[in-house]
């Protein structure tokens, strides 16, 4: 990244362009700090209306004297590509960043006349709930870009995770694919069913880990425990390098999860979602316990 030292302007205009799910929770998000915020999806007629939020008919007038974008459109590398192409010959190199979960900053910013405006600033669903924000910038993101995107993102109560350089999944998403693979393979193999290896994660090492992450989790247990449990297991576990055949046939019968009804359960009208279980659960997991002993017995063991 190039290093520059200008003072940052204050932000007062937000542009959103994509007013799904993301999207919207995005401009949401930023309109209950008291900025002005607008909204432009080319897909939609007519957008919600929340307050605090304009709803936009065309690009120009989203964009029209925006200080900072945040792209949340379709995962299409090319949409994104013409989307900012198009952005860039309207209003030049204003920091966009782009909340793909899938594609690079450097691809992103292929062929583009300002790569330097360019970064991924990645929100977990729901983006006005969860805390976590991870921002990825590019060889030749600009470090003025990157301190603006931070400053507003870490104002709007979030927790700004900044990547050094980029890499395919960031960090969350690669986290969670590995902890996926080895539980497939745990249904596949027989050991458990999908029901108790979800208990196995919600009721054993998630709590835990909302409160301390890998690395912790190796310093309260001890390092040398942890070394004999990575030795004993890595080789065992799996590394299957294509999409498990688990969710493939889910898949190809239509059965995409709680979006069509069924997956690896079954879902009506009344089933819970975790999401509404997640402000509480955030909440708790964020007030710090005080405590007298550095080394809870909770951590000693792996």
């Amino acid at each position: 990244m190039t290093q520059e030292a200008h003072a940052q302007p204050p932000i007062s205009t937000i542009a959103v362009i994509g007013a799904g799910t993301m999207g919207l929770a995005i401009a949401r998000l930023f309109a209950s700090t008291g900025r002005s915020v607008r909204v432009y999806d080319a897909r939609i007629a007519d957008l919600p209306e929340f307050p605090g939020i304009e709803a936009c008919s065309d690009l120009p007038s989203c964009l029209a004297g925006a200080d900072i974008i945040f792209e949340a459109i379709s995962e299409q590398l090319s949409a994104k590509q013409a989307l900012l192409r198009q952005i860039q010959e309207l209003v030049g190199p204003v920091p966009v960043a782009s909340n793909t979960s899938t594609f690079r900053p450097g691809q992103l910013a292929e062929g583009l006349v300002h790569p330097e405006a360019i970064l991924v600033a990645h929100f977990f669903h729901p983006a006005d709930i969860v805390p976590l924000v991870e921002l990825v910038p590019h060889a030749t993101t600009a470090s003025s870009a990157l301190t603006l995107t931070r400053s507003l993102i870490a104002e709007a109560g979030k927790v700004v995770v900044s990547l050094n350089r980029e890499v395919d999944g960031f960090i969350a998403n690669r986290l969670q694919a590995a902890l996926i693979r080895e539980a497939v393979w745990l249904l596949r193999q027989g050991i458990a069913s999908a029901e108790e290896i979800d208990a196995a994660v919600v009721h054993g090492i998630g709590p835990r880990w909302a409160l301390a992450g890998p690395f912790e989790v190796m310093d309260r247990g001890g390092l040398n425990i942890w070394q004999a449990v990575t030795e004993r297991l890595f080789p065992l576990l799996s590394v299957e390098a294509s999409a498990p055949k688990e969710i493939l046939v889910h898949v190809e019968r239509g059965e995409l999860g709680a979006k069509s009804g069924q997956g690896f359960y079954a879902y009506d009208a009344h089933s819970a979602s975790p999401m509404s279980r997640l402000g509480a659960v955030l909440l708790a997991a964020s007030t710090p316990v005080p405590s007298k002993d550095p080394a809870p017995t909770e951590f000693r063991s792996a």
